[in-house]
Parts: structure tokens; C-alpha cells; sequence
């Protein structure tokens, strides 16, 4: 076999077990003296069925990272292929399409809408598709949450752990190839957010999904299978198997 046979069938392999690739990725926001490089040259491989922390010092493109990851924005130079399909080459119609059946989003403000049950909340991106909800799809999803019995309840009557839950399983209902979150237990006490980064880990553990969470904090990080590190746009660094006190070590030293 050619050595260009094989480094296709080693691409398409690599295709197969990736959720998100990132490839060169650059993003500048503004022009000229005015221009902010947020990502510079970033390559990334995010893993089918893993946990993904990213992390970074105030400023580093963590947000901007999970942006253009996620197709919410598009990179400036560089690659960015979502479930399997490169983005750049999507129009905006069919990348709307993708986001809101590929991916899912969590973020640190609930955005349940008030007027809704927990279950309507669950099921409004497949509304908003057009798509009639399976319900016994929806039934699993809230169980799966742990909101089994409290469908019915609008989220005035949930805490706000429980209302992060339905949020979870308002990004699940759709059956995504990746769950994005940003700073996803930042409105939480320590022991609700903890319960969520339990949940997320079960995600990936118990139903095979892929996760990826921006934080900045280290213990969120270690429910994570690895960590990123970003710093002035750049991905820096790694960490697998993460502990609280490694990542908090790698973020003293980015930092100093």
C-alpha cells in the first residue's frame, strides 16, 4: 500500500473517532491597529464518547475556542470539521441546521423560558425544527436528569440545579454528536454544581456522549477526561486524567 492510501485511510480513521477537529484555527476580531488575535494557530482533536475541559487564564480564547468549535462563530483562517463535516463549507442556513441537530448547548444562565413546564422546555429546539417530539424519547431524557417527576413543573418551582438539569436535557433531546457547556455551574452553590459535573460525567460514562465545558475552575475540571490549556489564543498544554490540584498547579505556573 502507498504511503498516500495510507495516510488516507489514517485520516478517515481519525475522522471516524473524532467529534470536533480543529486545524490551524485562527480567529482576529476587528482589522488593523484594532485587530484582537482571540485564537492563533489552535489544533485540537476532541475524541468521540470523551470529557473535555478547557481552560485558560481571563482573556486566553476559551470562549472563542467553544465558539468556533461549536459553529456559533467562524474561524478566521483554519479548519474546524463538526460531525464529521467541515464547517467552512456550510451555508448559513445549513450550519443553523447543524447546530440545532448536532450539537447541543449548555451555558451558566439557564434560558428556560419561565411560561414553560420543564418538558415543553425540553422539547422547544425540536419545535422550533419543526420536528414532532418523540415522547418517550423526552420521557428518558428528563429521567435520565433525574427530572422524572418534574415534567409538569415550570422553572419558578425548581432549583436552580434542577433548572440546569432541564437545560442538560434540553441539549440531549436532540441526540447531538457533542453537549458544549461554558461555564456551566457558574450560577451554582458548590454542592448543586457539583451534582451537575456528576450528571455531565454521566453524559459521557453511562450514555456515550461527548462533552466539552469551558470553566475556570479546577475542580470542574477533573470530572473532565483532559484538560486543554489556552493562553494568549494558543493551546499551550494538556493534562490527562486530571486531578483538582493538577489543574489548579498548571493555572498557578500559566498565570505567574
Amino acid at each position: 500500500m502507498g504511503r498516500r492510501a495510507t495516510s488516507v485511510i489514517e485520516a478517515r480513521a481519525a475522522a471516524a473517532t473524532s467529534a470536533v477537529s480543529l486545524t490551524g484555527v485562527t480567529k482576529v476580531y476587528g482589522r488593523g491597529s484594532e485587530a484582537v488575535h482571540a485564537l492563533r494557530g489552535v489544533d485540537a482533536d476532541i475524541r468521540r464518547g470523551s470529557f473535555t475541559a478547557v481552560m485558560g487564564p481571563s482573556g486566553s480564547g476559551k470562549s472563542t475556542f467553544l465558539h468556533c468549535a461549536a459553529g456559533l462563530d467562524r474561524p478566521t483562517d483554519g479548519r474546524v470539521e463538526l460531525a464529521g463535516t467541515d464547517i467552512a463549507t456550510l451555508s448559513e442556513t445549513k450550519l443553523t441546521k447543524l447546530r440545532r441537530t448536532r450539537v447541543g448547548f449548555v451555558f451558566q444562565a439557564f434560558n428556560l423560558v419561565g411560561s414553560l413546564t420543564a418538558e415543553q422546555n425540553v422539547t422547544l429546539p425540536l419545535r422550533l425544527a419543526g420536528e414532532r417530539p418523540d415522547k418517550k424519547w423526552v420521557r428518558e431524557v428528563l429521567g435520565r436528569v433525574g427530572l422524572a417527576d418534574r415534567a409538569k413543573h415550570r422553572p419558578a418551582q425548581l432549583s436552580g440545579g434542577q433548572q440546569q438539569r432541564v437545560a442538560i436535557a434540553r441539549a440531549l433531546v436532540t441526540r447531538p454528536d457533542v453537549l458544549f457547556a461554558d461555564e456551566p455551574t457558574g450560577a451554582l452553590d458548590t454542592r448543586t454544581g457539583r451534582e451537575v459535573l456528576a450528571l455531565l460525567r454521566q453524559v459521557v460514562d453511562g450514555y456515550g456522549h461527548t462533552v466539552v465545558m469551558v470553566t475556570h475552575d479546577p475542580v470542574a475540571a477533573s470530572y473532565a477526561d483532559r484538560v486543554v490549556f489556552l493562553a494568549d489564543g494558543r493551546l499551550v498544554d494538556t493534562l490527562d486524567a486530571p486531578t483538582a490540584e493538577a489543574v489548579a498547579d498548571r493555572m498557578i505556573h500559566m498565570e505567574g
